[in-house]
């Protein structure tokens, strides 16, 4: 630790003050001497830390970006500056995640500041991962091709790292795929094979499944050979058709246990919540659908939800409320259990946004038509701060100014100018559709009170020049009847339908009595 403080340009110098004092005084506190020089040497550059927290975000496109997180930093800011480098547009489909010390991915809460996550405590800059965190049925339904690049490179990814299960001949034709969209029609077969080596297509456990890396090789330049003459916008298309089609693509693994100790995964997804063998990813023992579920929550080591059934009323689980309610639990760590109930809420919430938001969802584009656009738009566009790499640099994360060294200073710092200009453009977009519909809903409250009390409240917002609108005050003549003089039986003899006639008539009487006596009530007819 006190070597990597030393590289300061100031600490050095102090430092050497300190050993030639040590060397002109006396042997019996000499010890004492420097215990008291070194921490005043170091107090400079233990403050120098203390103003942010390094951290290196993994972008999709393998490319690393080395931020300094001030401590007001919220994640959504970063997750905006983050997409600023894209150029993206659709945020709400991405996340920012760490791994938590259970090999876990954790997201980040975008209304919290970056630096009060419980991140592994581990020496050296956090280690963020922009990806994909809300998954949708198709491509199709993307608007923006910034967008679906960014699910092309990250079901690559997932690919690679083996968090998709894939037959291994399917990952044959996947990497066929990978090699049409970066490198185009066949050349040779030792220019794929020397491509192979370089792209991430091949994952490792499709290499164990068989004989050697050559007949791995000569697998994908079978399908490749057959893709001669396809775009790069077709070959993504397809490439996201087939991985779509996975059973497993979309969906968030935890591993957990029942009350019986017996481990499972837990699937999370924008379908629902999902039960699998531990040994088996594919097929869910259990589907609960999150139209089905009632209430998610948490509490230390264990994770509930409540599930509507009606047709599983007698459920092993404990049961309350009326019978078509079933409670299912599992357990993990603290830490994880609060991860997963994080990602429940969230992706209960993507749920419900969508399908509130069905009727403005613009038709799904064809993926032919995609393939055009893919291909005509050529490799996904990033801002020129993205380009120049982040070796050397770092972004101050609540200024969004870069420190560089050489002759590109004013180039880059114009730069980031931009990009952050960018990114406050996209929030104060985002502010102002908050603002807007906060404003709708305080015309909607505004209006009721005043069918109530007959007044317009002076908080109704109003346009430069808009006249107010003219309110009517409801009378209350509603009331309410006996629901057994209303209701006859077959029994009901003459006595009873009088009294039943003479409560409507009285009900009925004193509505019209409320009604002739308000004083705001126009008596004209």
């Amino acid at each position: 630790m006190a070597a990597g403080l030393l590289g300061s340009p100031d600490v050095p110098c102090s430092w050497n003050l300190a050993c030639r004092a040590r060397r002109t005084c006396g042997g019996g506190n000499l010890r004492f001497l420097q215990l008291m020089l070194k921490p005043w040497c170091l107090s400079r550059a233990v403050y120098q830390m203390t103003e942010g927290r390094r951290c290196q975000v993994h972008l999709l496109d393998d490319r690393k970006l080395e931020l300094l997180v001030q401590p007001k930093l919220l994640a959504k800011e970063l997750l905006d500056l983050v997409a600023s480098h894209f150029n993206l547009k659709e945020k709400e489909y991405f996340g920012i995640a760490f791994t938590d010390e259970t090999g876990h991915l954790n997201w980040l809460q975008l209304d919290r500041r970056v630096l009060e996550h419980d991140f592994p405590k581990k020496s050296g800059p956090v280690v963020l991962y922009f990806c994909v965190r809300f998954y949708i049925e198709s491509i199709s339904y993307l608007k923006d091709n910034a967008t679906i690049e960014l699910f092309f490179l990250n079901a690559k990814s997932c690919i690679y790292k083996e968090l998709i299960d894939v037959d291994s001949e399917v990952v044959f034709e996947l990497a066929s795929y990978i090699l049409q969209e970066a490198k185009g029609d066949f050349s040779s077969n030792e220019v794929v094979r020397s491509d192979l080596k370089k792209l991430p297509a091949l994952p490792t456990q499709a290499l164990k499944e068989h004989p050697s890396l050559a007949y791995c090789e000569d697998r994908v330049i079978e399908h490749y050979k057959k893709l001669n003459g396809q775009t790069r916008g077709q070959a993504i298309v397809n490439y996201m058709s087939i991985v779509e089609s996975l059973p497993t693509y979309g969906v968030h693994y935890y591993a957990v246990k029942d009350k019986q100790g017996i481990p499972w995964w837990l699937g999370l997804s924008y379908k629902g919540i999902f039960q699998y063998d531990y040994h088996d990813k594919v097929k869910p023992r259990k589907i609960f659908q999150w139209r089905q579920l009632e209430n998610l929550y948490f509490r230390e080591k264990k994770f509930s939800v409540e599930v509507h059934d009606p047709r599983r009323a007698s459920v092993t689980r404990r049961t309350f409320g009326h019978s078509g309610i079933a409670v299912h639990t599992w357990y993990a760590c603290p830490a994880l259990i609060k991860s997963i109930w994080a990602m429940a809420i969230s992706q209960h919430q993507f749920y419900l946004d969508r399908k509130q938001s069905k009727s403005k969802i613009h038709a799904a584009r064809s993926l032919s038509e995609i393939a055009i656009d893919l291909t005509e738009t050529g490799t996904l566009k990033t801002s020129k701060l993205a380009n120049m790499g982040s070796k050397g640099k770092i972004i101050s994360g609540s200024s969004g100014s870069l420190l560089s060294s050489g002759s590109q200073e004013s180039d880059s710092s114009q730069s980031a100018k931009k990009d952050m200009l960018a990114a406050l453009k996209s929030r104060q977009e985002a502010l102002e559709e908050t603002l807007r519909q906060r404003l709708e809903e305080l015309k909607r409250l505004c209006l009721r009170e005043a069918e109530l009390t007959g007044k317009l409240p002076i908080e109704y917002p109003l346009d430069p020049g808009e006249e107010p609108p003219i309110v009517r005050r409801r009378i209350g003549t509603a009331f309410q009847l006996d629901e057994q003089k209303i209701l006859p039986k077959a029994e009901e003899a003459e006595l009873e339908r009088l009294e039943r006639e003479f409560a409507i008539q009285s009900q009925i009487t004193e509505a019209a009595r409320r009604l002739a006596s308000d004083p705001n009530v126009s008596k004209k007819l």
